[in-house]
């Protein structure tokens, strides 16, 4: 599976977190091992 950053961002919300558009890419940026713009699970 994975996680996009649209996907990161409504779970982020449902925790009372708001971050940013910018913020939610850093955050994939830095567990993105493939650089494919998601997060991904085995």
């Amino acid at each position: 599976g994975q996680i996009t950053t649209k996907e990161l961002g409504t779970v982020m919300r449902s925790l009372g977190q708001n971050p940013s558009e910018s913020e939610l890419q850093d955050m994939i940026n830095e567990v993105d091992a493939d650089n494919n713009g998601t997060i991904d699970f085995p």
